[in-house]
């Protein structure tokens, strides 16, 4: 019995002893990770702290500012922000690289795509005109003797005047002197024809006419001052009168498409002349010859202008060149229910004051009703144009180039392109886009108020 309980002893004691162990074991393996612990956290705080030490600010509005420690940009006051450490970079993506690009260069949006169609299109144009004249019929009432206006009958420019009708009353000591020795043959040697036939050539070459030859034998009396008349019916201008100008018509007024029923109505708008192209207000050098004024002889009073060379003058966009050509139909309306039928006689391409323009001639019958410088309000019905037409919106207009936005990949791009005609619907594309490519509907949506655009070319 006492065996038995010494055996039981040494086997608990055996147990304690095994138990202890193995506390002093668990005990041993978490003072070693313990100490594995905090050896990573003390490397990774010193990796930490080196990291720190070389961390660098700057601002996102000025990069040029830099610091080494958070602040306040000096520039704009706003909070510096830290540069992205070794490993933190974000992964580029294909979707985000779109993103991360300039926006006058791509823009990504969701706005309807439309393409352009080629077709024919009829284009009405409208523009404003003014009735002028043909140089080349310019006669000039020149006076024959020197002398002094005592009275001008013709006040201002473009005055009408008919055949016979008073223009001017003038002095001249030679004409007087030819009178008197008319008169004094007449009463001392009335029977030398010869002498008397001469006298009255003379005064014939002085410019008097057969009437007044006659008026002055039956008064027996000279006169002091001699009338001119006009030997034409017309218009008076000055000796430096320039023909008036049409205003600049800046777009054509209306289009309608071959073969389609859609008729689109437009508009036009002018240009208003420069100061060096228009009669519309005449300079000092532009006035009439005024009374009291002296003439020599040969010197031309006046210019006067066949009432039957007057014409119609409308100037019109220069991209209309194909499209306007002779014997076009035009449609003139003078105001004041007069309007004529009439045809493109001539198309003159000009360039003026930096704008490129086409100068159309169109001649009427019914001249008895115009005046010169009276405006004209007109519609000239051009041949159909063949072309790639695309809608006025679509195209965005910056100065100098015109753009479309064409859509590659989910992306817009902008686009240089030759535009020509320009309806108040549609405009004509000669160059840089096809009729395959997918183009933004409206180009305004994709500019916003602060961005420029730039050009691939």
């Amino acid at each position: 019995m006492k065996r038995n309980w010494r055996d039981k002893r040494k086997v608990a004691s055996h147990k304690l002893q095994a138990a202890i162990l193995a506390v002093k074991s668990q005990i041993s393996i978490l003072k070693f990770k313990v100490i594995v612990a905090l050896l990573v956290v003390l490397i990774a705080c010193t990796k930490d702290n080196n990291a720190h030490e070389h961390d660098t600010y700057t601002c996102p509005m000025h990069p040029t500012v830099i610091s080494d420690r958070p602040a306040s940009c000096p520039v704009c006051g706003m909070d510096l922000v830290r540069k992205a450490r070794a490993g933190e970079e974000v992964e580029i993506t294909e979707d985000l690289s779109k993103l991360l690009k300039s926006p006058n260069e791509t823009v990504v949006a969701s706005i309807k795509t439309i393409k352009g169609e080629y077709k024919s299109m009829h284009i009405s144009s409208e523009a404003q005109g003014i009735v002028t004249y043909d140089t080349r019929s310019i006669y000039t009432i020149p006076t024959r003797i020197a002398g002094r206006l005592e009275k001008v009958f013709l006040k201002y420019p473009f005055q009408q005047i008919r055949k016979g009708q008073k223009v001017a009353e003038i002095y001249s000591p030679e004409l007087l002197t030819a009178q008197r020795e008319l008169l004094f043959l007449l009463e001392n040697d009335s029977e030398n024809q010869s002498l008397i036939q001469s006298a009255k050539e003379r005064l014939r070459l002085l410019g008097a006419t057969d009437t007044q030859i006659n008026e002055l034998i039956k008064g027996k009396e000279p006169k002091n001052t001699f009338t001119i008349y006009s030997p034409y019916d017309g218009y008076v201008i000055a000796d430096t009168q320039q023909n008036p100008v049409a205003p600049m018509t800046a777009q054509v007024g209306s289009a309608s498409s071959g073969g389609m029923s859609d008729g689109m109505a437009g508009s036009s708008s002018t240009s208003p002349p420069s100061a060096s192209g228009t009669n519309s207000a005449i300079s000092s050098g532009d006035q009439l010859i005024r009374e009291g004024s002296y003439a020599n002889a040969g010197q031309t009073l006046f210019k006067i202008v066949n009432p039957s060379a007057l014409r119609v003058e409308l100037n019109i966009a220069s991209s209309l060149a194909g499209a306007v050509t002779k014997g076009s139909r035009v449609s003139l309306d003078f105001g004041n229910e007069h309007a004529e039928e009439g045809t493109v006689d001539f198309v003159q391409p000009f360039f003026n004051d930096g704008q490129e323009f086409l100068t159309v001639r169109v001649y009427t019958k019914n001249t008895d009703r115009l005046h010169i410088g009276h405006l004209v309000k007109s519609v000239i019905e051009n041949k159909a144009v063949e072309a790639l037409w695309v809608p006025k919106e679509a195209v965005l207009h910056l100065g100098v180039d015109d753009i479309v936005f064409v859509k590659e990949k989910n992306v817009f791009k902008p686009k240089k392109v030759v535009t020509g005609i320009r309806t108040d619907n549609h405009v004509e594309i000669k160059q840089g886009l096809s009729s395959a490519d997918d183009i933004a509907s409206n180009g305004q949506y994709l500019v916003d108020s602060e961005s420029f655009i730039k050009i691939n070319k």
